[in-house]
């Protein structure tokens, strides 16, 4: 069994992440930009407002809003967890550097997009599951996150087959996403000790 992260090793961690990508974190419920968004989602019937303040984080740019102070527990966000959404954000930051402008307005305005680059962030959360645990996470729950994002059934089944593809590659210990590389090379020289027991050659 894995051992148990501390919040000091969540903290430290995120740290490295922000200074690896030029990233900044904010309590969501502490950003007035967030909760003008949350009134819109919650008015459009897209997403309940609360839901969205203390279960989604969000990435706009470089700034990461998180629901939860950063190396505390809650009900919803374990510590372990935080190290997961960690990665998953900082993936939206390489899409990000990579697409230009251009990703910001393809994942509000077209839901196509916008399922296509969950997925990709979702490989994270992939790869960081079979580093910790050893075995490969569920995809297909992952890919039905998506349907609170407000996408189409017939993107979350691409979605679904993009990551039940990506498992494949995961469970042979391929690590693609950029942010996945950069929290990997942290956590195995600082919090080895989190790793699964890999079996004996």
């Amino acid at each position: 069994m894995s051992a148990e992260i501390q919040p000091d090793e969540v903290v430290s961690f995120w740290r490295h992440m922000q200074e690896r990508f030029g990233t900044t974190t904010v309590n969501k419920g502490d950003a007035v930009e967030m909760q003008i968004i949350a009134g819109v989602l919650d008015t459009l019937g897209i997403l309940d407002k609360e839901r969205f303040l203390k279960s989604f984080t969000t990435t706009l740019g470089r700034k990461i809003y998180t629901p939860f102070d950063v190396g505390s527990a809650n009900d919803t966000w374990d510590l372990w967890d935080q190290v997961v959404v960690c990665v998953h954000e900082h993936q939206h930051v390489v899409q990000h550097d990579r697409e230009g402008l251009s990703f910001e307005v393809s994942y509000v305005t077209d839901r196509a997009a916008r399922a296509r680059f969950e997925a990709e962030a979702y490989r994270s959360n992939l790869e960081m599951h079979f580093w910790r645990y050893g075995t490969p996470a569920r995809s297909r729950p992952l890919a039905e996150l998506l349907h609170d994002y407000g996408c189409r059934t017939e993107d979350v089944e691409v979605a679904a087959h993009s990551l039940a593809l990506a498992n494949v590659s995961v469970r042979r210990g391929a690590v693609l996403n950029e942010s996945t590389r950069a929290a990997l090379d942290w956590l195995e020289s600082h919090s080895p000790h989190l790793r699964a027991q890999q079996p004996a050659a």
